[in-house]
């Protein structure tokens, strides 16, 4: 099969979870015998490598704002790859780019679209952009031909208002334990004697409510909260004014550093206010950490068996829960075992990758997914007629 990853910032994988899962999906799909090829963001490419793990690149510009910065770039990657035809199956990654999956079907090309829930509900999109991702849902359900839905949250949602749940594939992640501290002794810090929380700095991310908490919890413990944004410089900047001397922003931190920084942290940090499977939260769990997690209903799923939740937007109750693990090692060495032995039971990647390859498969022979059920009130309504 020829398979198009679009709708990213592209790979190598530098950012968030969906590029992850297109060089994790995709280098096995090369493996299999399918050709691959990842839609890349000029901005954001930093190699000039043609191939990547046997992924074939297209980097191609964007329009490098908050709000115009995927569709730009994603409604080249579809004339791209309809001109030169790329692909037998369109792959997006993101609801919003549910605005081009007309122009797919119009060239008779299947397509499907990987989602993590109702993007429009998140506190960083302003009135105009969730007009949009509501609208982008919408042509979502009704030209592609499989909705991937990672969480079951989302899925209850999607059935209550568009009728269909879509396909269940969660993400995946890796077990395993970064060797070496460089990283660590950069930023003057010890084994296990810090809190970490990765991701962007946005305010759906709940980082003010761990910078708030932290201030209660008594240790001498740094808390340090790995990522950055371009677009909510004073979001960043009240954080920043609002943390003790304890905590430390680094940026962005990709690779090695990176995951000797998570496999070396007393506990992992989650306090999202909305979720999908979070690439980060697996991520953390797949190098054993004990988890922290906000009591998000997506989060709860991935997580709420292993680790330790305290009430969303709440500072005391995460500080309770903080300071009651900071005083016990023993529950923080259990939660850790816990961690790792979900993720190898329901997350590894390989079992993720055949899911979207039998995907694929049915969707070329003409399936479409969750279409059943979108006709099921034009039924009802005939019938009444």
């Amino acid at each position: 099969m020829r398979i198009a990853m679009m709708g990213s910032r592209g790979i190598p994988a530098l950012y968030g979870g969906s590029e992850t899962a297109i060089e994790e999906i995709g280098e096995r799909l090369v493996r299999q015998g399918h050709q691959v090829t990842a839609y890349c963001r000029r901005h954001n490419s930093k190699t000039s490598a043609r191939y990547l793990k046997g992924i074939e690149r297209v980097v191609l510009p964007s329009i490098n704002t908050k709000n115009l910065d995927t569709p730009s770039h994603t409604f080249l990657s579809v004339l791209h790859a309809i001109a030169f035809r790329k692909a037998d199956v369109y792959h997006f990654h993101g609801v919003g780019n549910g605005l081009f999956l007309p122009l797919v079907a119009l060239a008779r090309k299947r397509s499907v679209v990987t989602i993590d829930g109702p993007d429009w509900e998140r506190p960083k999109w302003g009135r105009l952009a969730r007009l949009v991702l509501k609208v982008s849902a919408w042509l979502c359900v009704r030209y592609a031909a499989a909705l991937i839905i990672d969480n079951f949250s989302a899925q209850d949602y999607f059935e209550r208002h568009f009728g269909t749940r879509g396909v269940y594939i969660p993400y995946g992640a890796h077990v395993e334990r970064a060797e070496g501290i460089e990283a660590l002794e950069s930023l003057g810090l010890k084994p296990q004697r810090y809190a970490i929380y990765v991701g962007r700095l946005i305010p759906d991310k709940g980082c003010h409510t761990l910078v708030e908490a932290w201030k209660q919890v008594r240790t001498d413990m740094n808390l340090v909260l790995v990522g950055d944004n371009p677009y909510f410089k004073d979001y960043i900047r009240e954080l920043k004014a609002n943390a003790d001397d304890r905590v430390l922003f680094p940026g962005y931190i990709f690779g090695k550093p990176y995951q000797q920084l998570v496999s070396n942290a007393y506990v992992y940090v989650h306090p999202l206010f909305v979720d999908g499977t979070s690439p980060s939260l697996l991520q953390a769990m797949g190098h054993g950490n004990c988890i922290v997690l906000s009591d998000v209903r997506e989060a709860m799923d991935v997580a709420g068996d292993v680790g330790y939740s305290f009430r969303l937007g709440d500072p005391s109750d995460l500080a309770r829960v903080l300071q009651m693990l900071v005083d016990d090692t023993d529950l923080v060495l259990q939660a850790r075992e816990r961690s790792q032995r979900k993720v190898t039971e329901f997350y590894n990647w390989d079992r993720v990758t055949t899911q979207h390859e039998e995907l694929y498969v049915q969707v070329l022979g003409g399936r479409s997914f969750g279409e059943e059920r979108r006709e099921e009130p034009m039924s009802k309504s005939a019938k009444a007629a």
